[in-house]
Order: C-alpha cells, then sequence, then structure tokens
C-alpha cells in the first residue's frame, strides 16, 4: 500500500512538474475572449497568474474621427494604477499627437494626423533603388527600430532617413507583442514621410491585420483588451474600425502589391486564388469591403481571396515537400505561372516561420516570417539587381 501510494505521488509530481514547465516555458494561459485569465504564466513579468483580469497599463493613444474633429483616448498613471482619458480636439489644424512607448528606454515621439486618403496604388511597375522586405514584426516595437535602423531607414530620432527607398512590410505587424500601437504609429509616420522624400512604405495585410479590423481580441496583449473594456460596449471593435484614424488607414492598404520584381503577400497565392483570375487592382477591390468579415462568415465567393485559401491565410506554399506537393500538384509549376500572371520574378511572404530568411523554388519564393520575439530581426534587401538577407546586428548574406 505504502508503494503504492508512493509510485502515485511520483507520478502526480511529475505531471505537476510537467503541467508547470509546459505553463513557463511554453508561455501557456487559460482566457477568455474578454481577456481573463484563469491560469497561467505572464513571460513579460516572470509570475504566474491565477483568476486576473486584464488592467489597464500605458496605451494609446486611440483617435476615432467625431462630428466636432476627433476624440484621443490614451491612458494615465493614477494612483497605483491607470486610468482612461478621453479628450475631443478639433479637426482643424490637423493634430499632433504624443506616442509614448512601453519599452526600457521610455521611447516617445510625435504624429501629425494626415487627412484620409484614398487606398494605395498596390503597383509598382518598376524597381526602386532599394526594397527592403520585412514581415510578422507582431508589436515588436523595439526589434522593428533595430532593424531599420541597422539598415539605415530610420534615423535615432525615429525618422525616415532611406530617401527614394522603398520598405515593403508583409502584414501581421499586430498581435502578441505589447507595442503594436506604438509600432503602428511609427509605419503611419514612416509613410507620411517616405513619400515626402521620394520613397514609399507598402504595408501589406495579413490576417492579423485582419482579426483586428474584426475586433478579434485573442492574440492582443492584455492591457489592450483592458483599454477596449474601458472604452465600453464594443470597445474592441471600436479600436480598430473604420471610424478609427488607425482602422480607416488599415482599411486604405491592400492584401497583394507587386514592386518591380516582387509579387507581395501575406501568406500565399492558392491555385484557387489564381483561377479567380484577378490582377492586382481588382484584387485588392474585391477584398476591401470583407477585410473586418470574421473568416468563417465570408461569402463563398470571396473564400478563395480572403478565406482559408486566400492571399492573407494561405500556408500552402511554404509546407514542406510532401505537403506542399499535394496542396499543389506541382509547387515549382505552379509558381511558374504565379510569376509569369503577374510578370514578377518571385513571391514574398510571411505567415510562415522559417530560421532565416530564405529563398526557395528555384529562387522565386521569398519567404521573411522569422521569430523576431526571440532571434536578430532580419529582412531581404532587393538592391542593383541582388537579393540579401540582412539582419539588425548590420550583418548580411547574400541570396541570389
Amino acid at each position: 500500500m505504502r508503494k503504492t501510494i508512493k509510485w502515485i505521488g511520483i507520478v502526480v509530481g511529475a505531471a505537476i512538474v510537467t503541467l508547470l514547465a509546459f505553463v513557463v516555458f511554453g508561455g501557456f494561459r487559460l482566457k477568455d475572449p474578454q481577456g481573463n485569465v484563469a491560469f497561467g504564466w505572464d513571460s513579460q513579468r516572470d509570475r504566474f497568474q491565477i483568476l486576473e483580469k486584464p488592467e489597464l497599463a500605458l496605451d494609446g493613444p486611440h483617435v476615432f474621427q467625431s462630428a466636432a474633429g476627433f476624440e484621443v483616448g490614451d491612458t494615465v498613471a493614477s494612483g497605483e494604477g491607470w486610468r482612461l482619458r478621453t479628450v475631443h480636439v478639433p479637426a482643424q489644424p490637423l493634430p499632433v499627437l504624443t506616442v509614448r512607448v512601453d519599452n526600457a528606454a521610455r521611447t516617445s515621439f510625435e504624429v501629425q494626423l494626415r487627412l484620409a486618403s484614398a487606398p494605395d496604388d498596390a503597383v509598382v511597375a518598376t524597381n526602386p533603388s532599394r526594397l527592403l522586405m520585412v514581415s510578422d514584426m507582431e508589436g515588436e516595437f523595439d526589434k522593428f527600430v533595430a532593424l531599420m535602423q541597422s539598415q539605415g531607414v530610420i534615423d535615432g530620432g525615429l525618422h525616415w532617413r532611406f530617401g527614394d527607398g522603398h520598405v515593403a512590410l508583409l502584414g501581421d505587424f499586430v498581435d502578441r507583442g505589447g507595442d503594436m500601437v506604438p509600432l503602428l504609429w511609427l509605419i503611419y509616420r514612416l509613410e507620411g514621410e517616405a513619400q515626402r522624400a521620394g520613397g514609399r512604405v507598402h504595408y501589406v495585410l495579413g490576417n492579423h491585420e485582419q482579426l483586428g479590423m474584426a475586433g478579434k481580441t485573442k492574440y492582443w496583449s492584455r492591457h489592450l483588451v483592458a483599454t477596449a473594456q474601458a472604452l465600453g460596449d464594443g470597445g474592441n471593435e471600436r479600436i480598430f474600425s473604420a471610424s478609427s484614424v488607425l482602422g480607416a488607414w488599415l482599411r486604405s492598404k491592400p492584401v497583394i502589391a507587386r514592386v518591380g520584381d516582387h509579387l507581395l503577400v501575406h501568406g500565399g497565392i492558392s491555385r484557387k486564388f489564381l483561377d479567380l483570375q484577378l490582377d492586382i487592382e481588382a484584387a485588392n477591390t474585391a477584398a476591401r469591403p470583407y477585410l473586418d468579415v470574421e473568416r468563417s462568415l465570408l461569402p463563398v465567393a470571396v473564400q478563395p481571396l480572403l478565406g482559408r485559401n486566400g492571399v492573407t491565410w494561405y500556408h500552402g506554399m511554404a509546407l514542406p515537400g510532401e505537403k506542399r506537393y499535394a496542396e499543389e500538384e506541382d509547387a515549382v509549376g505552379h509558381l511558374r505561372q504565379v510569376v509569369a500572371r503577374y510578370g514578377v520574378k518571385r513571391v514574398a511572404i510571411g505567415h510562415s516561420l522559417v530560421p532565416d530568411v530564405v529563398l526557395e523554388q528555384q529562387g522565386m519564393l521569398l519567404r521573411l516570417d522569422v521569430q523576431h520575439s526571440e532571434q536578430v530581426s532580419q529582412a531581404a534587401l532587393y538592391e542593383s539587381g541582388r537579393l540579401w538577407r540582412v539582419s539588425a546586428d548590420g550583418s548580411r548574406q547574400l541570396l541570389e
């Protein structure tokens, strides 16, 4: 009997240790859609969470259009916690916002709002002097800044210094990381500065931008969930709604673009999408009314565009050999069709992780999605017909 009890204790103890290791090292959290955590591990503060509700922290600004101008909400310190502050400002002159980042450097920068613009032109037929491509930053503000500074895109004040060069952002710059709102504001500012300097920032939407516009909070930081709750009913849908400045700005972005030799999408190009026979402009026009619609609710006709086989969600191009061929029958032949259809040299994608930025499939597939939060950030640089893997530490390797 004692031996049985002993073995039961060993098994139970081992199970507890295994569970705790899974929670801590796997970052597991059992939570509901409202951000309440029943049990989990807070990797940012290195502690267990038990029956915790999301709490306000440094966040914002969240800017919404109103009849009189703009409603600006951000958080301010209040006692030992934070509270949501809302102010109303006139539409003219266009306000200048202060963005604060919850990082070790306590970074802050200013952003001037711009008048809402028409949807972005998603086709640049010729190659720019330099094209830097990066994907899946997922709210990693500091990693993005380090990578952009290493490549001479921005200076110490976070201003554009890339001249007439172009930067392509291939989706999933939101969710998971704690600083996605400041990251979006920085991209917003750089876009305007680049245009004035003769350069461009191309922001191609990914599936997580779609989730944000649909008000899905599953991957949001807990303090952003708390902000949404403080905004009242529908706060999660409001943050990236069409009435918010950032939400309207995201809705002006394409889901597929071309810059010279490169076709840019977040997920990939499936045969079902190709069968739609849409050019880039037509594809973006068809997608735009459905960017904030949950994937399961998309009309059947839109599924090949924005559903599982759509350009923001498709994984088929990045599957391992046998699975890839099962998906497309002939992966290389399919890629040849894609590059011929759109008049490009290759397709650049994010969405599917690789250890390093890599060129695959006879040079027709460029994969950009690396684990920025866990490693030195990487991107691809196309300059004078040569393709390089570049890193935030300043290193580079020739890919072609």
